[in-house]
């Protein structure tokens, strides 16, 4: 024994090996900390905004229904950030297991964990609206979100159709006419004096609306129904994140 003992001694001297200082194992085990709360936060953003996509999912709640199986399909399921959630989970899951102590827990419970704080933090930031707001954050900060995570727009810029979305810039109430700019940045005349206007739905200017109707000459629409552009008691009239 005292000679592996003097053998590790002489290791020392000559290879000159110092102990490592607290601080740095104090300092890993704090950035793999912050880097676990993290990917439990970004999980949960995952799961509030496909909360809020599918609950405002225009071909379920509005029952669209002139799509093919597989445009619906692509539509109604928020892929994108349902992968997310799940690859942010994946990686909290590995680094929980990378905490002191986290090698006593098994993998179904480090997961059942991970998805049920995630679950619950998604839930509110769902319910007191901030999922909508970070969802338009994105849709006017991020290129081409729109194309690969909030698809609404799939659905309500077809005028051909008969399915228009836009910002209403101006209101001419004798004519019963307003000037909406639609998600393209083009403008219509809409006609609403015998549409149906639903009750959520505030005729002024700045307001996001979806209308149903019929093209009515260039640049011209006629409108038979206008929704309020979020489908949901949580919605924002006047604030859509799809105007460019």
């Amino acid at each position: 024994m005292s000679n592996l003992s003097n053998e590790i001694l002489e290791k020392i001297e000559k290879e000159q090996i110092k102990p490592t200082p607290k601080w740095r194992f104090l300092l890993k085990d704090s950035v793999v900390y912050i880097t676990f709360i993290f990917n439990i936060l970004v999980g949960a953003l995952g799961i509030s905004i496909s909360l809020y996509l599918i609950t405002n999912n225009d071909v379920i709640i509005n029952q669209i229904t002139d799509l093919s199986f597989i445009q619906s399909l692509i539509i109604t399921i928020p892929v994108f950030w349902l992968v997310i959630t799940a690859f942010f989970l994946f990686l909290a899951y590995y680094n929980f297991k990378h905490t002191e102590g986290g090698y006593r827990w098994s993998v179904a419970w480090i997961f059942l964990i991970n998805i049920g704080v995630s679950v619950l933090i998604g839930l509110m930031l769902y319910f007191t609206g901030v999922s909508e707001k970070l969802n338009d954050f994105f849709y006017t900060s991020i290129p081409g979100y729109h194309q690969i995570a909030d698809l609404r727009n799939q659905v309500w810029m077809r005028p051909e159709q008969g399915y228009l979305a836009g910002e209403i810039i101006s209101i001419d109430e004798n004519e019963s006419t307003l000037q909406l700019k639609d998600l393209n940045n083009n403008i219509w005349t809409l006609t609403y004096d015998l549409a149906d206007i639903k009750g959520r739905v505030h005729i002024i200017e700045g307001t996001n609306i979806k209308i149903i109707g019929k093209v009515d000459g260039t640049n011209k629409f006629f409108a038979f129904e206008i929704r309020p552009w979020s489908g949901m008691m949580y919605g924002n009239q006047n604030g859509m994140g799809m105007m460019q």
